[in-house]
Parts: C-alpha cells; sequence; structure tokens
C-alpha cells in the first residue's frame, strides 16, 4: 500500500538548531479488533485471598520514607512550558529520549504488601466512598492510568481528577465511560483503550497538586490491578495543568499523536531519502568488523540485514557499541537481543513495527538517538560457527555545532540466565526470586526493555512476577511497583498485543519476547537505579520456574551522562 507521510515520510522531530528535517504525518486507520494475540487461555490469575491492611499515607510521606525526596531543582530558566501539548508531542517520536533532568517516576499501584500474589485490591488509602489513587504535589504529570477490569467491576463508580486544590473535579466520569473505546471516553484511541486491559495514555499534568479518586456511595466495586504512573519534575519546573474541555488545539494534537501510534504500530517507518551510511560485511568465523564515525553527530536509525537470519546467527554475531573514543562498549548484545528477534528471526508470525524498534521481512531497525560528541564505533563480532553477511544502514545527522549538554549516551545491557536458582536475588517480605535486569550508579536515564524467556508450554503461566524500579533509593519498597508481569508491557490477563510503544515479539508456546519503551515516562536516575522482574508463574507455572529454572532474559535500554560499559552478562 501507497504511503505519504510528507517531504520525508517521517514523523516531526522534537525541534533542535543542531539538527536537520522534519516531516508530517496522515491518519492511519485503525488496526482491525482481532489483532492481538492472545498469548493463553482467559484463567483465573491471582492466588486465594489472603488478608490485607490499608494505610493512610499520603504519596509524599511515602516518597520520604523511601528516602525518595522530590527532585532537586535543576532548571533551565528559558524552559518550555510543560502543557498537554508539549508532552502530546513528545509521545509522537523518541527524539528527546536522550535528555537527562532532575525528575523522579514512581507509580501508585494495588500490589500486595504482604509480599504475596493478591495485586489485584490492597488499596492504600480508602476513606468512606472514596477511594484515593493518587494524591500528590507538583510540578508533575501522570503518564499512565491502568485498571484490570470495567463493567460490573466498577459499576455505580466514577473516577474523578481534582487539581491544584480545586474543590470542583476537572474530569468527573463513570471508570467504564473513561476508558471506553466507542466514543463515550474524551479521550481518542489508542490513547485509551479496553482490550486486553483498560488503561489510558493521556498526559495529565499538574503544576501544584494532583488527586485521583474513584467514588462509590456504596464503597465497593472499587475494580482491580489500578496502576497510576508519574513523574514529578523539579520544583520551578513550569507546568500548565491539564484543562476540560480539550482547545481545539489540544484536539488537533491528541489526533496527531493517535494517528502516529496506530501507524507505528502498523508497519515501520520509511527510510530517509538517503541513509548516510550503508556497509555490507562478511563476516567468518570469529571475525570482527568495525564501521567507525568522526566528529559530533546523532545515529537517528540503524538498520540491520542479516543472512543467515536463523536464531543460531542472531544469538551468535555480538552487537558492540562505542562512544566518544571510549574503549569500553556502551552496548553489548547479540544482535538478535538488541532488536528482540533472537528467537525467531524474521518468520512472519514475529514481526513488529513500534514507535522505536522492530522487526521487517528482511531487516531489524531501531531509532532510539544515539548521540556522540567525539566520534562513534559499531563493532560486529561473529561467535556464530559460520559466515554470515551483513547489511548496515545507518542515518545519522551531523551536528551544527556541539551536542545539547543535557544529553546523554545511549547504553544497552543484557542479562540472561537461569531464573530463580540459589544466585538470584529475592525482594520483599517473602524472599521472592527475581531476575536483575539493571542495577547502575551514576546519572542517567532508562527508556525501555525487551524481555525473552524460554517458555516451550501452553497453560502455565509465567507471568506473575511484578517489575521493580529503584532510581536514586534503596529501601523496600521501591517508588515503583507494578502488578504483574504484562502490565508493563500495558496487557493483561495473560493476553498480549502489538502497540506504538509495548506488545508482544513471539508467544506461548515457545521463546516469548516481548518489548515495552517509554517516553514521557523514562525513568531518570540522578545517582543509582535497580531494576529488577520478579520471576513468579502460577497455573504450575511457578514450579517449573522453581525446578526447571527456565532461561530468562533481558536487553535494558538507557541513557548515561557519559560513556560507560555495559556491563552485560554472560560477557
Amino acid at each position: 500500500m501507497a504511503r505519504n507521510r510528507g517531504t520525508n515520510g517521517r514523523e516531526p522531530r522534537v525541534p533542535a538548531a543542531s539538527f536537520r528535517r522534519s516531516g508530517d504525518f496522515v491518519p492511519r486507520r485503525r488496526p482491525p479488533a482481532d489483532s492481538f494475540r492472545r498469548s493463553g487461555d482467559f484463567v483465573p490469575r491471582r492466588r486465594p485471598p489472603a488478608a490485607s491492611f490499608r494505610l493512610g499515607l499520603a504519596p509524599a510521606l511515602a516518597l520520604l520514607a523511601l528516602g525518595c525526596a522530590p527532585p532537586p531543582d535543576d532548571l533551565d530558566p528559558g524552559a518550555e512550558t510543560r502543557d498537554l501539548i508539549h508532552f502530546l508531542r513528545r509521545l509522537r517520536a523518541p527524539d528527546h529520549l536522550p535528555e537527562l533532568e532532575a525528575s523522579h517516576t514512581a507509580m501508585e499501584s494495588t500490589w500486595d504488601r504482604t509480599g504475596g500474589n493478591r495485586d489485584w485490591d490492597d488499596f492504600k488509602r480508602i476513606e468512606g466512598e472514596h477511594n484515593i489513587l493518587l494524591d500528590v504535589d507538583g510540578p508533575g504529570c501522570v503518564h499512565r492510568l491502568y485498571t484490570g477490569l470495567t463493567g460490573a467491576a466498577v459499576e455505580g463508580t466514577r473516577i474523578q481528577l481534582f487539581l491544584d486544590g480545586a474543590h470542583a473535579p476537572t474530569l468527573d466520569l463513570p471508570v467504564t465511560e473513561l476508558f471506553s473505546e466507542d466514543g463515550q471516553s474524551p479521550i481518542p484511541y489508542p490513547l485509551v483503550q479496553n482490550r486486553t486491559l483498560p488503561g489510558t495514555h493521556l498526559p495529565i499534568p499538574f503544576e501544584r497538586h494532583l488527586k485521583i479518586q474513584l467514588v462509590n456511595p456504596e464503597r465497593r466495586n472499587w475494580g482491580v490491578y489500578w496502576q497510576v504512573t508519574y513523574t514529578r519534575y523539579s520544583q520551578g519546573t513550569p507546568v500548565r495543568s491539564l484543562r476540560l474541555p480539550f482547545s481545539a488545539e489540544e484536539r488537533e494534537e491528541l489526533d496527531r499523536v493517535a494517528s502516529r501510534w496506530l501507524d507505528a504500530a502498523t508497519w515501520p517507518p520509511e527510510e530517509p531519502a538517503a541513509w548516510s551510511l550503508v556497509r555490507r560485511l562478511t563476516l567468518r568465523p570469529g571475525q570482527t568488523r568495525l564501521i567507525e564515525l568522526g566528529g559530533c553527530g546523532v545515529i537517528r536509525e540503524l538498520r540491520v540485514a542479516t543472512a543467515p537470519a536463523t536464531p543460531k546467527v542472531l544469538r551468535g554475531v555480538r552487537l558492540k557499541m562505542f562512544w566518544d573514543g571510549s574503549d569500553t562498549s556502551s552496548v553489548d548484545v547479540p544482535l538478535g537481543y538488541f532488536f528482540g528477534h533472537g528467537d525467531a528471526g524474521h518468520v512472519e508470525g514475529a514481526r513488529f513495527s513500534s514507535l522505536v524498534l522492530g522487526v521487517t521481512g528482511r531487516e531489524a531497525y531501531t531509532r532510539l538517538p544515539m548521540p556522540h560528541r567525539d566520534g562513534a564505533a559499531l563493532s560486529f563480532e561473529n561467535r556464530a560457527g559460520e559466515t554470515v553477511q551483513l547489511e548496515v544502514k545507518l542515518d545519522v545527522d551531523r551536528c551544527a555545532g556541539r551536542l545539547p549538554a543535557s544529553w546523554g549516551r545511549l547504553h544497552a545491557t543484557w542479562r540472561s540466565g537461569l531464573a530463580a536458582t540459589d544466585a538470584s536475588p529475592t525482594v520483599g517480605p517473602l524472599s521472592v526470586p527475581a531476575h536483575p535486569v539493571l542495577d547502575r550508579e551514576g546519572r542517567g536515564k532508562y527508556v525501555g526493555t525487551l524481555l525473552h524467556i524460554d517458555w516451550p508450554f501452553w497453560l502455565p503461566w509465567w507471568g506473575e512476577g511484578d517489575w521493580l524500579f529503584w532510581t536514586d533509593e534503596q529501601a523496600w519498597p521501591p517508588s515503583y511497583h507494578g502488578t504483574g508481569s504484562e502490565e508493563y508491557f500495558n496487557c493483561g490477563w495473560t493476553l498480549f498485543e502489538r502497540k506504538a510503544m509495548s506488545g508482544y515479539i513471539t508467544g506461548r508456546p515457545g521463546p516469548v519476547g516481548f518489548y515495552s519503551f517509554h517516553l514521557n515516562d523514562a525513568f531518570q536516575f540522578q545517582r543509582s537505579i535497580r531494576v529488577l522482574q520478579e520471576t513468579v508463574g502460577s497455573l504450575y507455572g511457578d514450579a517449573i520456574i522453581r525446578l526447571l529454572h527456565p532461561s530468562w532474559g533481558t536487553t535494558a535500554f538507557w541513557y548515561a551522562d557519559r560513556a560507560l560499559p555495559a556491563g552485560s552478562l554472560p560477557e
């Protein structure tokens, strides 16, 4: 099908005086209703109910208790006001991902504080007919609001948003109406969705304060599996609170984002009019080939075609990247686990597209920006035991001046090993085994994850484990605590679909693979970051994990304020 996306077929980039090119968009059709992948039967997910308790602590006090104070002042006096349009524009392209700043991303959710698996209704603050999901000071922005079910589970329940201390809610709707895809919601699909998991990615900026609460006069039907992901910014950051109804300009920008997300999930980005570099490489067994770039620039897109594109080769060719003359690699990942096709190659069922990364029938691509001030090098090492052909394409912006001082360098850390062994870290009151995704010190920003698990089973479920993020904090619990594995990929009930920012690559049975990326909700850190995924299953899945120890691997994508060693394992 012919595609016309403007002068160069690409989405407009975040403005930057140092770099070239922009483009526009055209609306695309909504994918068919059956486009999601069924990765397991709809079955009861959780363990039998256990006693729970509720605390009335405000989120701000919780942050302080975790050793996670509000972010320090680190402001640009000429900073753009962060209003709804600002956040929406940043949902259309990944160009801003290298930006580092002092902010903190966290989550309020119904995770089980006893350490068990009753993550559906451990509400932290119920006051009569009000169930407060979030109560936090600004400046900040909510990026993601999800729940487990609509309909009968929330019958008679409304959701309300109170901004900046106002007595009247800015938004007051039945929960089911807010998450409706049929036009009842003020939010367009796919920024609101209700297929595998009801949720919205509408940015909710707040200048001074935000309270999100559920209201039910009968004090019941609160729903299940609530998650609210939000970021707090440095004091003085200019933020303009959400206003409703949307203005004409805001509605237009909402439609742009909706069209862009549908487009990105349907097919890969069009190629540039001319690639900056195209290199064809032959790698004999044990051979390493290098592609070097001089000077200052940003790699905007990387595509690699591999022959033969078998799992053995895609896992056996090691991709490394070096920035600014460093002699240690900041990216160090098997080629197939950098792009997500390491377990399936280019077979039709494993092809996917997203705003950030994808796999076509011939090649794999990423649009993660890769800034470098003093040169870059890409290394391809053949450990596959057979001759490999590569075609490497780069789209590079050369600096007209110098890189913005706040831009970090891309890192990719691969961690793969057996799940739930004696060597695995454990977390929480019940010492739940977990897979280590990333554990680093310094300043940076976490922007995405690939997950791959060896799971040759259909019904037993591998994904009860929660995702945990500690940023500039050490104590339990972390300020970001999920309610299950699939929710991190914006899916639910053991079902997965493919979206612009998250989804499945391959499903059960066999090696399973998934991707999730963060734009506005990326995790900034000033001193340290630790990311874990609990390795917990159900329907005999937990026994399989603890007794058979399946292979469990992740690729963490993050930026640091300078080139650092990737720290991948195994090396």
